[in-house]
């Protein structure tokens, strides 16, 4: 019975090696490129290069002109948490926006 016992917990700490090992390896996707916007409230340009996907990036300032020079459609959001989208920006494209109208968060990939 012991013997038994001992051969389940080896097989379960080599199990979870072999995950800890494999499951680990797997990294996060990002978008190629940078994605550029000036500040809406200060006019500064901001970089993002290789931003990731599948993640909502806020705009800190907002944006004013947005260009998307990367290899991932980014939609961009009247809110700071992606919940109100604004526009749609495939890869090379660009937008301008003014007044209470700018961006304030990004989401690369497809929603």
């Amino acid at each position: 019975m012991y013997r038994h016992k001992r051969l389940a917990r080896l097989s379960l700490v080599a199990g979870s090696a072999v995950m800890l090992v494999t499951g680990v390896s797997t990294s996060a996707q990002a978008a190629t490129g940078t994605f550029t916007y000036n500040r809406a409230d200060t006019g500064f340009l901001r970089t993002m290069l290789n931003p990731p996907d599948e993640e909502c990036i806020v705009m800190p300032g907002g944006g004013g002109v947005v260009n998307n020079i990367t290899d991932t459609v980014a939609t961009v959001f009247r809110d700071e948490g992606c919940s109100v989208p604004q526009d749609t920006l495939y890869p090379g494209n660009s937008g301008a926006y003014g007044g209470a109208d700018v961006p304030h968060s990004v989401y690369f990939g497809q929603l």
